[in-house]
């Protein structure tokens, strides 16, 4: 008897550790899955831009051939913004304006302004703010293809640089302008200076073969859904040209 009794507690101390094992398994298996539950894949939005010629227009429907000869489709919307370039002359440029300017470095350490462009205000357009990026690794440009503002202050050691601020004096062939920061640059106007305004302009006014930057969110296929279109004088190309420094 004594040994029956004594078997009997062993064979229920074995279920017992049974019972605990299968319940602990069953826990973490549970854990396990609502930990998989719980994780969620972040999309990470950015903005798609598109700079070429426009090669068909349907409706609201915008086909440009890109730089690097890909044909890119948009489409346009109530909110798209539309904005061209009007050219300008020097006498045209007041005190006061705001103004992008981009500039070249003369053998002297003068500089000379390639291009100045009138602007309505300082900020960025094409749907960029503070904490967008550009998708598929592309460098952000201007509102018509010219490399993002700066502010105009000497640092990145690089050749261009692009002044945007007011315009605090005009001389006889030269301009002051004064940044966001308060720093005082004084370039040249030359007969090769471009010098433009940004106008605004409606849908029905985009014609085939005229260069254009479109700027927006892109789907999975690649098509924009447009936050502006902007005319451009020409297709940009690239330039290397020192860093400018204030002016004394």
């Amino acid at each position: 008897m004594r040994v029956k009794r004594i078997l009997s507690q062993v064979l229920a101390g074995i279920i017992l550790l049974l019972f605990t094992v299968v319940i602990a398994a069953c826990g973490s298996s549970s854990a396990a899955a609502g930990t998989t539950s719980t994780v969620t894949a972040t999309a990470t939005s950015c903005i798609s831009q598109a700079t070429g010629t426009i090669k068909g227009i349907n409706g609201t429907t915008l086909l440009v051939t890109n730089m690097q000869g890909k044909d890119v489709q948009a489409v346009l919307t109530s909110k798209t913004t539309f904005a061209r370039q009007a050219t300008l002359t020097p006498a045209d440029l007041k005190v006061g304006m705001l103004v992008s300017v981009t500039v070249t470095q003369n053998p002297d350490t003068t500089y000379s302004a390639l291009a100045v462009n009138v602007r309505a205000s300082l900020t960025r357009t094409g749907g960029f703010t503070r904490g967008s990026a550009l998708c598929n690794g592309q460098r952000p440009r201007g509102a018509f293809g010219g490399p993002g503002f700066g502010s105009g202050a000497p640092g990145s050691g690089q050749s261009r640089q692009t002044i945007s601020g007011t315009v605090n004096q005009i001389n006889a062939g030269s301009l002051t302008v004064t940044d966001t920061s308060g720093n005082d640059f004084t370039v040249s106007l030359t007969t090769t200076t471009r010098i433009s305004s940004q106008q605004t302009f409606s849908a029905s006014d985009l014609r085939v073969g005229e260069a254009v930057t479109i700027t927006g969110s892109a789907n999975s296929q690649g098509v924009i859904n447009a936050s502006s279109v902007s005319i451009l004088q020409a297709l940009p190309t690239r330039r290397t040209t020192p860093t400018p420094t204030p002016g004394t």
